[in-house]
């Protein structure tokens, strides 16, 4: 009986000694606190759909959401030219809509029976991709197609640094706490994440975190493997292992079919350097089928089908019950 007793409250202090910070994506975003709930409505209802016991204990995990939503409304309302539009109901639709799926319905044949699938624009930027990197214009593209994201590596700009600050404090304390510690990101958060990430590693005002670690990064629909972008993150003009961060253990990484932001899907090829350096422990690709349909229209990128998916839940179920 003592054994027993002894056995549950490691399970609970393991719990308790988790944090899980979640960074949301690139263009227009709901208030805060509505797209919190609505990712941590995604998560849950996916671990209790999938693997109950870590359903359970989700509860018990510390959350921080990382929210700039109102830097990028600000900048988008500026650089479009458009008013602000509250989503949040559009965003529960489609949200509703994923519940109605089983874990093995989340398959080729349902993605492809999507009313307006459009596979061009990720394969057309696989394509143009080095090429037009090589000719210097894939960042005028990038910048048509996601200003923000461009605006992000902007050095005439402020908002690289407005975006990142509000993910300094959360991981600060998440590292503080010293218990288990993931992240997941989305979108431009990946690269926000990635960014932060580094600067804690490697620069000297975060000296004291160097020897903390982040145990599961996982990046969803992340422009990370895309040549231009991979030009303008923290450490490209660093050398050997200070090039990359030195604080992930695991980092997984999940791609949907036809989202064009993360058309080269892997970043096993390129960071592998990361595992050269004995840096990183694993790095894993996946690639999934996004049933988000979004405005009548299927929408691979969308964070809320990535979020459900039973393969990012899987991942979250593995950290939650380790």
């Amino acid at each position: 009986m003592a054994k027993l007793q002894k056995s549950l409250y490691n399970i609970h202090l393991t719990s308790m000694n988790k944090t899980l910070l979640l960074v949301h994506g690139r263009s227009w975003k709901p208030p805060e606190s509505s797209l919190r709930n609505l990712w941590l409505d995604a998560i849950k209802w996916g671990l209790k759909r999938d693997v109950p016991e870590a359903a359970d204990r989700f509860s018990e995990v510390k959350i921080e959401f990382v929210y700039y939503g109102d830097i990028s409304n600000s900048f988008l309302k500026k650089a479009l030219k458009k008013p602000y539009v509250d989503d949040t109901d559009s965003r529960r639709h489609t949200f509703g809509q994923l519940k109605g799926y089983s874990t093995n319905q989340f398959s080729k044949r349902n993605y492809n029976n999507l009313p307006g699938k459009e596979s061009f624009k990720e394969g057309a930027a696989d394509v143009l991709s080095p090429i037009l990197s090589f000719f210097n214009l894939s960042e005028a593209l990038i910048a048509k197609v996601a200003p923000d994201m461009r605006e992000y590596w902007n050095d005439e700009s402020f908002y690289g640094t407005e975006v990142r600050r509000p993910m300094i404090k959360p991981l600060k304390r998440a590292l503080d706490r010293e218990g288990s510690t993931a992240i997941v990101a989305h979108s431009l958060g990946t690269m926000i994440s990635y960014d932060t990430l580094w600067k804690f590693s490697r620069y000297g005002e975060w000296y004291d975190y160097w020897g903390k670690k982040v145990d599961l990064f996982v990046t969803l629909g992340s422009p990370l493997g895309d040549a231009t972008v991979r030009e303008h993150i923290k450490g490209q003009k660093a050398s050997r292992e200070r090039e990359y961060p030195g604080n992930i253990r695991k980092w997984v990484n999940i791609a949907a079919e036809d989202d064009y932001i993360s058309h080269d899907s892997r970043i096993s090829d390129d960071y592998k350097k990361m595992r050269q350096y004995g840096l990183v422990e694993s790095m894993k690709d996946y690639k999934i089928y996004n049933l988000s349909v979004r405005e009548g229209k299927s929408n691979p990128h969308h964070s809320g089908g990535y979020l459900i998916h039973p393969k990012t839940i899987q991942v979250l179920a593995d950290w939650i019950l380790a």
